[in-house]
């Protein structure tokens, strides 16, 4: 019997305590914002005249209170999946960006110029490492659906889609994710295309429906 095809739809988090104070969150957390919480909603109304079979997220709680926004009262089985964590920022976790100066601040613009995927922050994980575990997660949910195939929702961090997205489609430069912005993969017969790249149009719809 043939594979059928299967498309993923990775959704950013919603916006964060930290990302308005402008902080590295990686691995540390922080809640979702009031304006978070209105994105994640809209992001699902933005998607809802699409069936989807099932939804994988990271085990981070922004990206899981995002999801549940999301996918709110539809019968959309859930599971997380810790190698659809944000990338580790090691020393840097949690501190705020504009404030990290000096020798540390010149590792981190060097670690994002994206020069040295094998660079990363002490303690931290490299966008080599980075993406070695998200494509494992990402053929594992593609192996598990392609008997059936159909739509699934992958909720996981900016730097994590952006980084898989980068490399598994030979992108020209990082893709700027914005949140709850969706970005479209299918598969099928062996074949794999990004048909969608940090649209906001689906939250921006729901944002409409919503009022």
């Amino acid at each position: 019997m043939p594979k059928k095809p299967v498309k993923l739809y990775f959704v950013r988090h919603g916006q964060t305590k930290f990302n308005v104070e402008k902080r590295l969150q990686g691995h540390a957390d922080s809640p979702l914002t009031e304006n978070g919480i209105m994105q994640a909603k809209a992001v699902g109304r933005g998607l809802e005249h699409i069936h989807f079979k099932a939804a994988y997220a990271s085990d981070s709680p922004r990206v899981i209170s995002t999801a549940k926004h999301v996918i709110d009262t539809r019968d959309i089985p859930l599971t997380t999946d810790p190698r659809l964590k944000e990338m580790c920022f090691g020393v840097f976790e949690s501190q705020v960006i504009p404030e990290i100066k000096g020798d540390d601040g010149e590792l981190l613009k060097r670690i994002f110029s994206l020069e040295d995927l094998h660079l990363a922050a002490p303690q931290g994980e490299t966008f080599m490492e980075v993406f070695a575990r998200t494509k494992a997660a990402i053929d594992d949910v593609i192996t598990r659906h392609h008997d059936d195939g159909g739509n699934i929702l992958i909720f996981s961090h900016g730097v994590t889609i952006g980084n898989y997205l980068m490399q598994a489609y030979k992108l020209s430069q990082y893709p700027k994710l914005e949140n709850c912005s969706v970005s479209v993969v299918s598969h099928y017969a062996g074949q794999s295309n990004l048909d969608m790249l940090a649209d906001t149009s689906f939250r921006e719809t729901g944002s409409k429906l919503l009022y």
